[in-house]
């Protein structure tokens, strides 16, 4: 009896594994195509181009946070790896973009504290990862997170610095994940098919509307800026972060109870997301630097999605996350050995 309660706890934890790696390649995948439109010297969000580009960034960030903060289920363990984790590769990427960006571009400014690009998720995570053990002892904290989430886009000041307009804009997210279980995840897979459908039909109508019409500036969907930076009043700001806030949910909701929990193809991709997000930023680059208009026509978006699918490919290969993996811990430890040393030798001679 208890191997087979065994068993059973085993496969579960499997099951919802792959489910989430599944998720994760999804994601990424949507993270890319979406960069690479953005690049394209031809986007414009009244486009079928736009209208992707909306739909991903409806769940995109919103999605990996929630997974981040579901896998966050140890806060001891959590602030005492945020640091080698997320921070320290924050601190090394950050002036090796900004070499990046200068043999690119041939121009390039460095400020640690203003994240380039997709590196603003690492800080992010750093923040949460480190203050998740204080921020559970707070009580209602889930719900306070939406309403400092909401408060958050009325401050100026909460902006790009420090990425602290997106930690706060995205921490409910984070804490959803935190707080979901394996019995509410089974619920939501239990709910009829049919009705995530409707709802995944319903948001992509309603990303399609509002690309063609760009009722919502395209800042609001970052959730980085202040709601007056973007042209609206705090009101109005306060309207469409509670929308996409629920939008978000709801293809959380969508991709649990849609997405196959077995093994498939994007089981590999997803358990090496964090490779694909980096490197992809340099392909990016190299998009926005060459000035190519793709243009609107089926030829360009299938270039555009043939190379995402290459980038995600080659980026999420073993033998690619290991040596990113290998490089960024072999030079976290040189530098704390090389640290502790001399302090030990200062130390030893006081």
């Amino acid at each position: 009896m208890n191997s087979d309660i065994k068993q059973y706890s085993n496969t579960i934890q499997k099951d919802r594994n792959y489910l989430f790696d599944n998720i994760k390649a999804i994601l990424v995948f949507s993270v890319v195509l979406a960069h690479y439109l953005r690049a394209s010297a031809s986007f414009e969000v009244s486009t079928f181009g736009g209208a992707i580009y909306i739909l991903s960034f409806s769940y995109i960030m919103q999605g990996f946070l929630f997974i981040s903060g579901y896998f966050s289920k140890n806060p001891e363990k959590c602030r005492k790896t945020a640091f080698q984790t997320f921070l320290f590769p924050y601190l090394v990427l950050m002036p090796f973009m900004y070499f990046i960006r200068y043999i690119v571009f041939g121009d390039a400014s460095l400020d640690m504290t203003v994240p380039t690009m997709a590196l603003w998720y690492l800080l992010t995570l750093f923040f949460y990862r480190f203050c998740l053990i204080y921020l559970t002892r707070i009580p209602y904290v889930l719900c306070l997170s939406f309403l400092l989430s909401i408060a958050a886009g009325c401050i100026s000041l909460f902006s790009v610095t420090l990425s602290i307009g997106r930690t706060l804009g995205f921490l409910p997210f984070f804490l959803l994940g935190y707080f979901c279980n394996k019995e509410t995840i089974e619920k939501i897979r239990k709910v009829p098919k049919w009705f995530s459908v409707l709802i995944l039909i319903s948001l992509v109508i309603f990303s399609i509307i509002m690309a063609q019409k760009n009722l919502i500036p395209l800042e609001s969907w970052y959730f980085k800026s202040s709601y007056g930076s973007t042209g609206l009043t705090n009101f109005q700001g306060v309207l469409i972060r509670i929308l996409l806030s629920v939008i978000a949910v709801g293809w959380i909701f969508i991709f649990i109870n849609l997405i196959p929990h077995k093994k498939t193809i994007l089981t590999g991709i997803g358990q090496n997301t964090m490779t694909v997000y980096i490197l992809h930023i340099i392909i990016r680059y190299v998009i926005k630097d060459s000035g190519f208009y793709f243009g609107q026509d089926s030829f360009s978006y299938l270039i555009l999605i043939l190379l995402s699918v290459v980038s995600v490919w080659v980026f999420s290969r073993p033998m690619v996350s290991e040596a990113y993996h290998t490089i960024m811990d072999g030079f976290y430890e040189w530098i704390i050995k090389t640290f502790l040393q001399n302090a030990y030798e200062k130390i030893k001679e006081h």
